[in-house]
């Protein structure tokens, strides 16, 4: 949309001294939470987990409802679709319509689920992808269902119609995230190191380069913004208009804060976060505990939320027209943050976190509670 973006960092308030912002933690789960999502009305959350249980909640009274599982797999089918032997029944992937109508899952077992989002009733099962599914998202306003995969593509699917409508190729590597706005446009994220814009009735993209590590996460800022969140621990601005980030903040949930390029503040070298938000967080996390494993941002806005191991979500600014991150403050979130969605209104937001992170088993925090975080943030 040509809106101008709207202003929301500013009007941020931050906790109080000493008074630290507490989450409701809904439980439920009994494996760790790989992804979650909210209903363009704000009202209604959906979760789920590496058992393969999806759960829906109704964030003003706290019910919830679990879905039926999905019919088992076709064992019939042979060559790269067929599913991999054994139980696969994990989560890796979740989105919802903005109309709250269609729900769709993926994970190990390559098919692309799709559910009736108010009755947990299960309609379809999409296959077409030979890997993992790893990312799902809808076009904002539409029924068109973007996926993504291990098996480096990216396919369309038209829920009005139920059917496939086409695949898009060109990362190098597994693809790990995806997200979409309201344009005909997707950006991905990949092993490959590089974030892609998908120009989809060109069936082109534009590349971006910039780091040497992978790139787990990634999100529309606004609709020629993007931000992404890295498995060394960075977490980047982007633009349409050019080909490396144009801000890179390191480190970003461990080790020495700082920041490169237009992202650089008088206050860089301070500690950024003031205090651990919960003591002992990296505990079992290992140096997977840093790693950028979920970013997020209020649609055409200023207001970014990334997410780790370390025990905290960090909020960030995009200031200076969004050509710079600005630290915000953190809000607790015990265990791997695996998963953000922010309310369209910036009043609040969910995380699915968990005692591993979505992809691995890389790290675990025993200390920590599998389930769905709901943090309220106060505005100006």
């Amino acid at each position: 949309s040509g809106a101008a973006p709207r202003v929301l960092a500013a009007r941020v308030r931050a906790p109080a001294d000493g008074a630290a912002p507490s989450g409701v933690l809904r439980k439920g789960h009994r494996l760790p939470v790989t992804a979650v999502a909210l209903t363009g009305d704000d009202a209604t959350a959906f979760s789920a987990s590496k058992d393969g249980l999806i759960m829906r909640w109704d964030l003003e009274t706290g019910a919830k409802q679990k879905f039926e599982r999905p019919p088992p797999p076709d064992r019939s089918l042979s060559g790269p679709v067929a599913p991999p032997p054994g139980s696969c029944s994990a989560v890796l992937a979740m989105a919802v319509s903005s109309d709250g109508s269609f729900l769709a899952t993926g994970g190990p077992e390559k098919r692309v689920h799709i559910w009736d989002a108010q009755q947990g009733k299960h309609l379809k099962a999409f296959v077409g992808h030979r890997g993992p599914v790893s990312g799902l998202c809808f076009r904002d306003g539409t029924h068109e269902l973007f996926s993504c995969s291990y098996d480096r593509t990216i396919k369309l699917w038209n829920l009005d119609d139920m059917a496939y409508i086409d695949t898009l190729y060109g990362h190098q590597a597994e693809v790990l995230g995806i997200h979409a706005g309201r344009k005909e446009r997707a950006v991905t994220c990949s092993r490959d190191q590089t974030v892609r814009m998908w120009k989809v009735p060109e069936d082109s993209s534009l590349i971006f380069r910039g780091h040497g590590s992978s790139i787990d996460c990634c999100a529309f800022l606004t609709p020629s913004h993007m931000v992404s969140g890295m498995e060394d621990g960075a977490v980047a601005l982007w633009s349409h208009v050019k080909k490396k980030p144009l801000a890179i903040w390191r480190n970003a949930h461990g080790g020495v804060q700082g920041s490169d390029g237009a992202s650089a503040t008088a206050g860089a070298s301070e500690d950024i976060w003031a205090a651990r938000a919960v003591a002992g967080a990296h505990e079992g996390a290992g140096m997977a505990g840093g790693w950028v494993g979920a970013v997020a941002a209020v649609p055409n806005s200023d207001l970014i939320a990334s997410g780790a191991g370390d025990g905290a979500i960090r909020l960030w600014a995009a200031d200076d027209g969004h050509r710079s991150l600005r630290p915000l403050h953190a809000l607790p979130a015990r265990g791997f943050v695996n998963s953000i969605a922010f309310a369209r209104s910036g009043r609040f937001l969910v995380a699915g976190v968990g005692q591993e992170p979505r992809l691995g088993r890389w790290g675990r925090d025993p200390k920590a509670r599998n389930g769905l975080l709901l943090h309220r943030l106060e505005l100006d």
